[in-house]
């Protein structure tokens, strides 16, 4: 295979290995293999992270790169609202192997789609070109992203104590919860041209103001708006990364940014469980309120952006950020 298709083959070759890596749970349930295949898991959304966006910046036009980003959130959020039911319903009934075969079987799937994608990709920049002066660029959108997560699981840590103490039902409505959230996310990709960072957080932050009335009319509504707002940072911070980055260093890039923005997510989890025993969620939807919102002013009001060689319009990039 040409060099120039290293990027198409890394992803066919990483979904061909998730294969054997999960048929070994045919024959075993030990919990530390299971936790085996997860770390194994965890090390493919890196290498998929650093490869996908590099090879959309090379088969689209920049105009195009925010509504297909915003269209594969759709999808992925979509998948999370059916796959764990449709999971469960098959682990319930059959056990475990139809759902690591089905598993097993959307790997070949994913590999044999990619290996049909023709693209002549850029060649591959110097090994000593750094990637900090990129990521430099970018470092406004990239912690405004990071503030997003962040405050997203602390938002799901609050909402234990919402749902118990706040609306006064059990913990199966947190699926209710969740599903309402996650269609936000959907309609967020369907719109992914006007995703905007700022826009993201000032939502998250409406929205974290909403639930401390602890109605439950304003805590459905409000967690539609969170899941726009949430999926809205992720969708501009990916598509301001594609566009910034020169073609040959994208994946360096791309990888190291969305592992510091989704890396906020379990911090901000451990965070929000030591909130939780000790302070009100009524206090803790301020804080998050608050937190964001003042992102967003310094997300807005930052002018110190430094440019590299493959910027975008100013009006596309003015409306990622």
């Amino acid at each position: 295979m040409d060099r120039q298709d290293r990027r198409r083959l890394l992803l066919i070759c990483t979904n061909l290995a998730m294969v054997p890596v999960l048929a070994v749970l045919f024959f075993t349930d030990d919990v530390r293999v299971i936790f085996t295949v997860l770390l194994v898991y965890g090390v493919k959304a890196v290498l998929v992270s650093a490869a996908e966006p590099a090879l959309l910046v090379a088969m689209l036009p920049q105009d195009q790169l925010a509504r297909v980003n915003g269209l594969r959130m759709s999808l992925q959020e979509g998948m999370k609202l059916v796959a764990p039911l449709a999971g469960a319903a098959l682990f319930a009934a059959y056990g475990a192997w139809p759902v690591v075969a089905i598993d097993a079987l959307s790997f070949l799937l994913a590999a044999a789609a990619t290996s049909m994608i023709r693209v002549d990709e850029p060649p591959p920049a110097p090994r000593e070109a750094p990637s900090w002066p990129h990521l430099n660029a970018l470092t406004w959108p990239i912690l405004g992203a990071t503030t997003a997560l962040f405050a997203g699981s602390l938002h799901s840590a609050a909402s234990f104590a919402l749902v118990e103490k706040g609306l006064h039902d059990g913990p199966e409505f947190l699926g209710v919860l969740s599903a309402v959230q996650g269609a936000g996310s959907v309609l967020a990709g369907l719109t992914g041209k006007r995703a905007n960072v700022t826009a993201g957080l000032v939502l998250i932050a409406v929205a974290a103001l909403a639930r401390t009335t602890a109605w439950l009319p304003a805590v459905l509504v409000a967690g539609f708006v969170h899941g726009i707002g949430l999926a809205w940072a992720v969708i501009a911070v990916a598509t301001l990364v594609q566009q910034r980055t020169p073609a040959g260093a994208i994946g360096r890039v791309s990888a190291t940014a969305m592992s510091i923005v989704f890396g906020a997510a379990p911090l901000g989890l451990a965070a929000g469980a030591a909130l939780v025993a000790n302070i009100s969620f009524e206090a803790i939807y301020v804080i998050i309120a608050v937190i964001t919102a003042a992102a967003a002013m310094w997300v807005r009001g930052s002018r110190a952006r430094r440019f590299t060689t493959r910027q975008a319009p100013a009006r596309a990039a003015g409306q990622m950020e």
